[in-house]
């Protein structure tokens, strides 16, 4: 979990040293480079502890999880579009992103302190019982 809080932490950060760095074409292109590396870290680091809190449903969470990004890239391409019209101008889009990405934390940070569901009778450190009719488990054994 510690990971995805960092990668939400530096996509925020970087798109905040957006606002007063971009005006030099080395820093803009640097800071530009290290956006795109934050946010792309994110979406997988993102993907994984809501697949692990997925339970049964790990393959639905994960199509879901891809839906919720291209929403959100739709939803904050337009927000920072209408931001660059506005009086902020040149500073709106990495403004909004920089909020969005900030926003990010609260469910992680929730999550975070929630900690990772267990079944119930289950110690910390036990592993799972190995159930052999099932075709993925770890035994082999396929189903009947």
């Amino acid at each position: 979990m510690a990971a995805t809080i960092a990668a939400a932490a530096a996509t925020a950060l970087v798109l905040l040293l957006m606002i007063p760095l971009s005006g030099n074409p080395v820093t803009a292109t640097v800071l530009v480079f290290l956006m795109g590396l934050t946010g792309f870290t994110g979406n997988p680091v993102v993907t994984a502890p809501a697949v692990r809190f997925a339970g049964e449903a790990a393959t639905l969470t994960s199509a879901l999880t891809t839906s919720a990004f291209n929403t959100g890239i739709a939803a904050g391409s337009w927000i920072a579009g209408v931001a660059l019209d506005s009086a902020l101008g040149l500073t709106g889009p990495p403004l909004v992103g920089a909020v969005i990405a900030a926003l990010t934390l609260l469910p992680l940070i929730a999550l975070a302190v929630r900690g990772t569901p267990r079944s119930p009778g289950r110690r910390r450190g036990v592993p799972a019982p190995r159930t052999a009719n099932r075709p993925w488990s770890s035994t082999g054994a396929s189903a009947p």
